[in-house]
């Protein structure tokens, strides 16, 4: 076969690199994320990167090797006090090299890295600082200035020593090569090194980058001479644009990013990017990003991003993202308005107006004085018109006319803050503008703009403007609501305006803001789209819009760009529905994520230069946005758990990823129920990454996204538990779940163990149970017949003594019997006693009388005699006395019964306690009225009135409420 000329060669390689070429390009600086030694508890020097398979980033610091999990950092000092100076994850290890150390951090059963020591010789102890680690043929690499140190399986195989000092060793394309500083480069093959075809052009040059061009083509990048390429045949300085500032900064370190770009860390220059034809694509220092300018190692991580281990601290550089920003180091300001004319981009900030020429626009090394203020435009800049000769400005003092660096105002000095300009319909030379207070016209004569007059009719600001296809002029007002104005024909003065409020749009609360979407005006708010309904007596919802927004939340503001896409604007984000060839609309909003938190709330701003490049104006400056600059949103990534701890674990168990097995399943005791745990994902383009978690045996469901990466439990109940975490990064992509298990003892109560003992116990309660209770059997039976035999004997006496009870028993029954009728007879003949003493005393008493009587002759004196003795009579029948004499006799009889009745009823007269006594004695109505001297029916009225006395109820006996007393 011919072999094909090195020209020819040339060329095709030219050509095979075409399309990389054509890739967009990032116009600002990407995102970059600094991380100081206070963060990341470390020393301020970092060296060599690596990434593991968990996706955990590791660096080599002079104070041992730093772990970075995505949220939180660790550092490792199993090598203190040596600097850690090269980190290599290879297949489950984390490779070290340190001074005169080298080996490697492993997981242990507990997931927790352990390291082991691959010193094996006496020559490894003077091997000085370890630089680098590498795989190849299934070995590993350390390599020193001294040697190189080859092992395989962990088996040292063989030194390979320097002729005069290793500057640096890689493996690229399969090769390890090693530059060895007065030979050259060299191959290693076996257990030696061979010189390659043309490797003697490096010697006495410090090589520090090898990295791979293409599979026949490796780019080697030195300190002070710029980059070489080696095609397999010879060696020879490579020839291409980036070469010059290589030269000038110093190559230290550098890194293929995937096919398409070179990283090269610098000693003076930060990072410097190129593409593979060797073009800078951009840089990166300390006046764009950089906390400092040297940088000791750079690494590309699965997800894109650049990591940058500085001389004092760690940067993270989000390349891999589409949008890059013109920000702090231009020094533009808040953007709000951009556009280009005649070959140069003209910004409008809140600080001025500026302007660059496209060349400078796309040079990766443009700096801020490539950016030109316009004297004159200091403020604020609201927006920009140009046509074919004409550039305006519409500023907050009014409109200027921009030539080159010089401006012109056009306005008069009442007329304040042009938000817009707006071509009058079927009048070309005619310009309107709203402003701060109402409109304004410009025309062109001779070909410039000038101030013709203001719009009489309308005092209030008008930013947004659109005509109608009927020639009227439509305005939003944020607070006002919307208004219709005519105007006449010389645009002078508001013939009619009509004014809608915000609630005259169906179901709308918000401000709205008029926009113009394929020659349709449409009223966009929070709450909806809306257009002028067919009969142009109101409005109604526009449906079509309407239901690109699934889940009902609409944007503030839509733009529509000539490409018919629609840019909406929500608050402090944006996204993209791109108009496809079939017409339909495709939603788009990954990409812009990075700055949602940026954007200029109330005043988002855009501009589309092309199909592949759009920007947007951003809190201090302006953000690019590459369309073709393709990135895998859905790269997968794992969730890991950091940190499980007890009360008083003294370790902490870990689990990285669901790829890890759990080993050990720890137990903890119920007294000592409190745990923490910590997660995190290694997802490292930016920290807006939630979690879910779930606790089996504990909840029903899992918990809400949140960002805390941790959780407490307390007081949980014995059982096996499973603790389930995932995480869902900012594009919506969701790990998968990683699970680890403990086990909450039961108190000791209720422990395997207590179980066993208590069962114990119980059995041998039994047995003592049955033990006492068979001798309490025993001593029940000989108890039972000793008290057998005693009832025998008592039985006996018993049946002796029961017939003297029995006739004792009714010998005290009968006496009782007596006993009571003789109370009784004694209170009859109490009574009777009572009424014969009382008869005998009054028969007495007449019978004395009477014989005096007998011996009176004188019949005057006679009757006067005998009606004396008639009044004695009564005297004593109602005699005191005898009441007295018979209250004695009475009470002996019935004992306390006045005292109880005088206590009950306190307010009885003398003669009602009397009546209660005669009919305590049972007395009948008649006798009493013979013992009281009155008749029978004054003693039932008596008797009537001292019922009401004793609150007798009706039905109630007297008689017997009386002898209960």
């Amino acid at each position: 076969m011919q072999k094909i000329p090195s020209y020819l060669l040339k060329i095709i390689l030219f050509f095979s690199f075409l399309d990389v070429s054509a890739q967009v390009q990032k116009i600002g600086i990407p995102e970059i994320e600094y991380f100081n030694r206070r963060m990341y508890n470390g020393a301020t020097q970092n060296w060599g990167i690596s990434q593991s398979k968990e996706g955990f980033i590791y660096f080599a610091n002079n104070d041992g090797v730093l772990e970075f999990d995505g949220a939180e950092w660790r550092i490792y000092k199993d090598l203190n006090p040596s600097v850690i100076r090269c980190v290599g994850s290879i297949d489950d290890k984390l490779y070290v090299g340190a001074y005169n150390e080298v080996g490697y951090y492993k997981y242990n059963s507990l997931s927790q890295l352990e390291f082991t020591s691959l010193v094996q010789s006496p020559k490894m102890r003077e091997m000085d600082d370890v630089w680098g680690v590498h795989k190849w043929n299934n070995k590993v690499v350390f390599n020193t200035h001294k040697s190189l140190n080859i092992f395989k399986k962990d088996t040292l195989l063989t030194i390979i020593e320097s002729k005069s000092r290793f500057i640096t060793a890689a493996v690229v394309n399969g090769l390890l090569l090693v530059h060895d500083e007065n030979i050259g480069l060299l191959e290693v093959r076996g257990d030696k090194t061979y010189p390659i075809a043309g490797g003697g052009v490096l010697a006495e040059k410090e090589v520090t980058a090898i990295l791979p061009l293409s599979s026949s083509q490796i780019l080697i990048g030195t300190m002070n001479n710029g980059l070489y390429l080696w095609d397999m045949q010879k060696i020879q300085a490579w020839d291409v644009s980036a070469n010059n500032l290589l030269k000038q900064v110093n190559i230290f370190c550098g890194v293929k990013y995937k096919d398409d770009f070179f990283v090269f860390g610098t000693i003076q220059g930060g990072l410097v990017i190129t593409d593979m034809q060797g073009d800078v694509f951009m840089q990166i220092n300390k006046d764009k990003g950089l906390k400092n300018n040297t940088v000791h190692n750079a690494f590309v991580d699965r997800e894109g991003n650049i990591w940058a281990g500085l001389d004092n601290g760690i940067a993270k550089v989000n390349f891999n993202s589409s949008i890059s920003f013109l920000q702090g180091y231009y020094n533009l300001g808040t953007g709000y308005v951009m556009d280009k004319y005649k070959g140069e981009f003209y910004f409008g900030t809140n600080q001025a107006l500026y302007k660059i020429s496209e060349a400078n626009f796309k040079n990766p090394l443009k700096n801020r004085d490539d950016f030109s203020r316009i004297l004159g435009t200091e403020g604020q800049v609201w927006s920009l018109f140009r046509d074919e000769n004409s550039l305006l400005c519409g500023h907050n003092l009014g409109v200027f006319e921009i030539k080159n660096l010089n401006t012109k105002i056009l306005t008069p000095p009442d007329v304040n803050g042009v938000w817009n300009f707006k071509a009058v319909i079927n009048h070309p030379e005619l310009l309107l503008s709203g402003t701060y207070n109402g409109l304004v016209v410009f025309e062109k004569k001779n070909g410039k703009w000038v101030f013709r007059n203001k719009v009489d009719g309308f005092k209030e600001s008008a930013r947004f403007i659109e005509w109608d296809e009927n020639g009227d002029l439509w305005i939003s007002h944020g607070y006002q609501g919307v208004y219709k104005l005519k105007i006449n024909d010389d645009l002078t003065r508001i013939t009619e305006l009509v004014n809608y409020k915000n609630t005259d749009f169906p179901g709308n609360l918000s401000s709205l803001v008029l926009v113009k979407i394929e020659g349709e005006n449409l009223f966009v708010s929070t709450d909806g789209i809306y257009k002028v309904n067919a009969s142009e007596m109101g409005f109604e919802r526009n449906s079509p819009y309407e239901e690109l927004f699934i889940n009902r939340l609409f944007p503030s503001y839509i733009y529509e760009d000539e490409f018919r896409n629609l840019w909406c604007f929500y608050n402090g984000r944006v996204e993209v529905f791109r108009h496809l060839e079939d017409s339909s609309y495709k939603k788009i909003n990954y990409p812009f994520l990075s700055f949602e938190r940026q954007l200029v709330n109330g005043f988002e701003s855009l501009y589309v230069q092309d199909k592949n490049n759009v920007f947007f104006g951003v809190e201090d400056g302006f953000a690019h946005y590459s369309v073709e600059d393709f990135k895998n949103y859905k790269t997968p990534f794992n969730t890991h758990i950091r940190s499980f701890k007890g009360r008083e674990d003294t370790i902490t168990y870990q689990l990285n990823s669901r790829e890890y097995k759990q080993y050990f399943v720890p137990e903890y005791p119920f007294r000592k129920n409190l745990f923490q745990i910590k997660y995190a994902a290694s997802f490292h383009e930016n920290r807006d990454v939630m979690f879910s978690s779930f606790l089996n045996g504990y909840e029903q469901h899992d918990t809400d996204w949140k960002k805390e990466n941790y959780r407490n439990f307390a007081n949980l109940s014995e059982g096996e538990y499973e603790f389930v975490v995932k995480a869902k990064n900012s594009y919506g992509i969701e790990s998968l779940p990683v699970k680890f298990k403990f086990v909450v003892l039961p108190p000791w109560q209720r422990s395997t163990l207590a179980k066993i003992g208590f069962s114990v116990l119980f059995l041998l309660l039994i047995v003592l149970v049955y033990y006492v209770f068979s001798k309490r059997v025993e001593l029940s039976r000989q108890k039972e017949k000793r008290k057998q035999q005693e009832r025998y004997k008592m039985k006996e006496e018993q049946l002796k003594n029961s017939a003297l009870t029995s006739e004792k028993e009714m010998i005290r029954m009968r006496n009782e019997k007596l006993r009571g009728e003789m109370v009784f007879k004694e209170k009859e003949l109490a009574n009777s006693t009572i009424h014969l003493v009382q008869k005998n005393d009054l028969l007495s008493d007449i019978k004395s009388h009477l014989k005096k009587i007998i011996k009176i002759s004188d019949k005057s004196d006679l009757d006067r005699t005998v009606r004396n003795l008639i009044k004695k009579i009564d005297r004593d029948i109602d005699n005191d006395n005898n009441w007295e004499v018979f209250e004695m006799h009475f009470g002996r009889v019935h004992e306390a019964f006045f005292q109880k009745l005088k206590e009950k009823h306190p307010e009885l007269t003398n003669r009602e306690q009397k009546l209660s006594a005669y009919i305590k004695m049972g007395m009948a109505s008649k006798d009493i009225a013979s013992l009281m001297n009155i008749t029978t029916r004054a003693v039932e009225n008596n008797r009537y009135k001292l019922r009401q006395k004793l609150t007798i109820q009706q039905g109630e006996n007297l008689l017997e409420y009386i002898e209960s007393i």
